[in-house]
């Protein structure tokens, strides 16, 4: 028997990659065909460890395909333990292997899947559990799972698209500090001299500059060790519980960011309920899982206070309405929602628009940051080039 890894797409036109075993390619690709996958790349693994393998962890991107790998195998009726069994003889990291083995050793002693799923400490939110009981007790796993799946991935785009859009900006204004921190640490020292003969007679500006170019370049060693136990201290403060979540909080304060950050944020609570409410979990139960999962301290206080009201017998619209936790177009789709017994459609619909919206403040936020940074950093060279040159002149009496 051989290992084959393949790239095949399921009945919904979704890309599925992994790996299986068989004793031929054809036989790889009959077996692919009866899971209801088309292949379209098949080709045999070599021996060898593979580079995820020697990772301790596996990525969130390889957890995500090995999750569309088994909701595609449930969806084309392929039964629980053999889902599980293949999964765990597949090439994927280790960690996950190891993760379904266990979980088809538990469902093959007769333990629920939902059970066995926590046991196995796969790192996935708590919905996905809540999902699958919910999806055992009503017979749809493969729908609770395929709900799960997608929600998983919704967040991990929403993540990716919030930590690229603060790469850029980041990127932009380091490589300024750098080019300021070089132009100190190697040019401006350089003219340490017209200090030491001529500092009196100097402009208070060049004095400044220059001495402060000469400094940083006679302690180099120690400016490069703060800027290290800094970056250190930095790295550890954020691990630290809380920290993020005050951090996040933080960026919703500030003018332009804040919106986006909180619409973005209101955008994965409207998406988690759609795909819980569309897993059939029960609307309370629903909303207090929802609105845990939100990171935002007053944000999930205001749902928490939602989830009471409904509870109370309140509609979830005008519960949303009285605590605040939407806008006006928020509102009205839930309304809607409720009315017409469509209620996950609009919820998705909801993060839908907010994920567009969130898109469109991206755009304008990195329309702004470029030239202002390239403005802050211009302002920053202009003035020592200036100092420097204002020194020259005043040394030399050449008149301005």
């Amino acid at each position: 028997m051989s290992q084959y890894r393949y790239e095949a797409l399921d009945r919904s036109g979704n890309t599925l990659t992994g790996a299986l075993d068989a004793s031929s390619e054809a036989d790889a690709a009959r077996r692919l065909a009866a899971m209801g996958l088309t292949p379209y790349t098949l080709k045999e693994i070599k021996s060898g460890r593979s580079f995820s393998s020697r990772r301790k962890v596996a990525s969130m991107r390889e957890l995500q395909l090995v999750l569309q790998e088994f909701t595609a195998l449930l969806e084309a009726g392929v039964g629980l333990v053999t889902c599980l069994s293949s999964l765990a003889k597949s090439s994927h990291h280790p960690s996950l292997t190891g993760a379904f083995a266990s979980m088809e050793k538990a469902v093959r002693r007769g333990e629920s899947f939902s059970v066995a799923l926590r046991e196995s400490k796969l790192p996935i939110p708590e919905y996905m559990h809540q999902l699958m009981q919910a999806g055992e007790a009503t017979g749809r796993m493969a729908e609770s799972m395929r709900g799960g799946v997608r929600q998983f991935e919704y967040d991990q785009r929403v993540r990716q698209e919030m930590a690229g859009a603060m790469i850029y900006p980041a990127v932009l204004m380091l490589s300024g500090v750098g080019a300021v921190g070089i132009i100190f640490m190697w040019v401006v020292p350089r003219f340490g001299g017209l200090l030491t003969q001529h500092g009196e007679s100097m402009p208070a500006l060049s004095r400044w500059v220059i001495s402060t170019g000469v400094w940083l370049s006679s302690h180099a060693w120690w400016v490069a060790g703060a800027i290290i136990t800094v970056a250190a201290a930095l790295r550890a403060l954020y691990s630290l519980p809380g920290v993020r979540e005050k951090l996040a909080e933080s960026l919703v304060r500030l003018p332009v960011i804040g919106e986006w950050v909180l619409e973005a944020e209101v955008g994965r609570w409207a998406s988690t309920l759609a795909a819980l409410l569309e897993g059939k979990v029960e609307l309370v139960r629903a909303l207090g899982l929802s609105a845990a999962a939100v990171r935002f301290g007053f944000l999930r206080n205001r749902l928490s206070a939602v989830v009471k009201g409904v509870k109370g017998g309140m509609t979830l619209s005008a519960a949303l309405r009285e605590h605040r936790a939407l806008n006006p177009t928020g509102y009205d789709l839930v309304a809607v929602g409720e009315a017409s017994g469509e209620l996950p459609k609009l919820l998705s619909a909801l993060a839908g628009l907010y994920e567009v919206t969130g898109r469109d403040r991206i755009k304008r936020i990195l329309q702004l940051v470029e030239p202002l940074a390239i403005i802050l950093i211009g302002v920053v060279v202009g003035v020592i080039m200036t100092a420097i040159i204002l020194a020259i002149t005043s040394v030399n009496d050449v008149p301005l």
